[in-house]
């Protein structure tokens, strides 16, 4: 996607998917769920800039750090999705049934 790291590409569509839940109408079925798909994408996008090539570690020739926090902030950031994730499904169901 445009040359940008796994984490940046992420974590826009994610931001994306929820623009498109906005307008919808499926966020104002489950409003605290959606914080957390929001969270999980800025965490996303959060590790994909430390570890672009032209981010601080990188230039201080400590890349092992970026790479390191690419991973903790994934890893964090499919936390927060997948939770989210469930909470708005399970809030889907219940208000349905």
């Amino acid at each position: 996607m445009l040359g940008l790291g796994a984490g940046l590409a992420t974590g826009i569509a994610l931001l994306l998917a929820l623009v498109f839940a906005e307008y919808s109408g499926l966020r104002e079925k489950s409003e605290k769920a959606f914080a957390w798909l929001g969270a999980g994408a800025v965490s996303f996008i959060l590790g994909g800039v430390i570890a672009t090539p032209t981010s601080l570690w990188t230039k201080l020739n400590a890349a092992q750090i970026g790479t390191y926090g690419l991973w903790l902030f994934q890893i964090i950031g499919v936390i927060l999705v997948v939770i989210g994730s469930l909470w708005v499904l399970f809030d889907i169901i219940t208000q349905n049934m």
